[in-house]
């Protein structure tokens, strides 16, 4: 018998930090995510998936957008639809709904969680194979702040046995360059250092921050001007010596393709939570032919998105820049989560779960306790 797709939910969810994340285009101190359910015609097998409300302080998709994205259009396309045939759900999908890559690599991950679970394999076996358990990942992102600040974060992160720190910039290039120079004197020489200026710049001044701060040994640095100008990207990659990494420039395969035509970047961000654990996957194998590095993960968001992220990983062990950039909420001071265990037990490793799907257990009593109504109250 055919098990197929009965029902679509959406939960929102909301976390309050003690502290705000600041990043050249924002701050926050609360993060909001969507948990996606696709429940099915076979009693408690169902496919979860986290839609996050990303970056903080300026998301690319809202809350009450993923909200009505999903009741009014991913529902419909979804409901009747067959596990097994994950092609024409993602296919339905995309014809009714333009955009909100978000919201669409969540569904990708719930198909991807479900089908996994039906057929009793993890999802990075989807993928094409596991041939790791636990993969390495950087230290929490050290968002903009005083550089003495900073520093002290990035040596703590090193002493508690992190490989690589990454660092948020984003202000004047004589400040920044401060930060750089403070974060990179606190850290031992074998810890990688990664610098993230969040569309800041225009190309002349990321060029001259570049220049500055190419004798601190940066790993790379990552979307330093404008999203929308890519032609930039390359023109600031031919004159500068630090390998330079895209973020914001992919939302789509087809952006990668651009970059790789273009030469805009060394290395491509490539994120679960954005492009799908299938779209990623497509992302990564263009990028190892054109012999530019993939680089995974999203740095703020909880646990059922981080192990997405990680099933990724486990499946391209060979091909990704490690460690990855695969987040928590600990920037802004929280540790709420809505899975069940903790899969960052080491301090610079990630456990990757092998049971099937995605591999965890939903925490019910902390969804309870994070869910907000459409108006983003909680509920009486």
């Amino acid at each position: 018998m055919t098990v197929t797709i009965t029902a679509v939910e959406a939960i929102p969810l909301e976390v309050k930090g003690l502290r705000p994340f600041r990043i050249s285009e924002g701050r926050a101190a609360t993060h909001y995510s969507v948990l996606l359910r696709l429940l099915t015609s076979t009693h408690g097998l169902e496919g979860n998936a986290e839609i996050v409300a990303a970056p903080p302080g300026k998301p690319e998709e809202f809350l009450e957008e993923i909200m009505g994205a999903v009741q009014r259009f991913v529902a419909p396309a979804l409901i009747g639809k067959a596990v097994l045939d994950r092609r024409a759900a993602m296919t339905a999908v995309e014809k009714t709904l333009k955009g909100r890559n978000w919201t669409k690599a969540a569904v990708n991950n719930a198909l991807m969680d479900l089908q996994g679970k039906l057929l009793g394999v993890s999802a990075a076996t989807l993928i094409g194979g596991r041939s790791v358990g636990r993969v390495p990942v950087i230290g929490p992102v050290i968002g903009i702040m005083h550089p003495d600040e900073m520093a002290a974060i990035a040596s703590g992160q090193a002493s508690a046995g992190f490989a690589c720190v990454k660092i948020k910039i984003g202000e004047t290039v004589d400040v920044d360059i401060a930060r750089v120079k403070a974060c990179r004197a606190a850290l031992p020489a074998s810890v990688r250092l990664r610098v993230d200026a969040n569309d800041h710049y225009r190309p002349a001044d990321a060029i001259r921050l570049m220049h500055a701060i190419e004798q601190f040994d940066i790993e790379h640095v990552e979307q330093p001007i404008a999203r929308s100008d890519i032609l930039g990207m390359a023109y600031v990659r031919g004159r500068t010596g630090i390998p330079l990494m895209t973020d914001d420039m992919v939302a789509t395969p087809a952006d990668a393709i651009n970059v790789i035509r273009l030469g805009a970047a060394d290395r491509i961000k490539v994120k679960v939570t954005k492009h799908g654990l299938e779209g990623a996957a497509a992302i990564v194998v263009m990028l190892q032919a054109a012999g530019l590095t993939p680089v995974l993960g999203h740095v703020f968001e909880m646990g059922l998105a981080a192990v997405a992220e990680a099933q990724l990983a486990a499946a391209f062990d060979d091909v990704l820049a490690g460690p990855h950039e695969i987040g928590s909420l600990r920037p802004i001071g929280a540790s709420d989560d809505i899975i069940v265990g903790n899969l960052q037990t080491e301090a610079g490793f990630m456990t990757v779960p092998d049971g099937p799907g995605l591999g965890v257990t939903l925490d019910w009593a902390a969804i309870e306790r994070l869910r907000i109504d459409a108006a983003g109250r909680r509920p009486a």
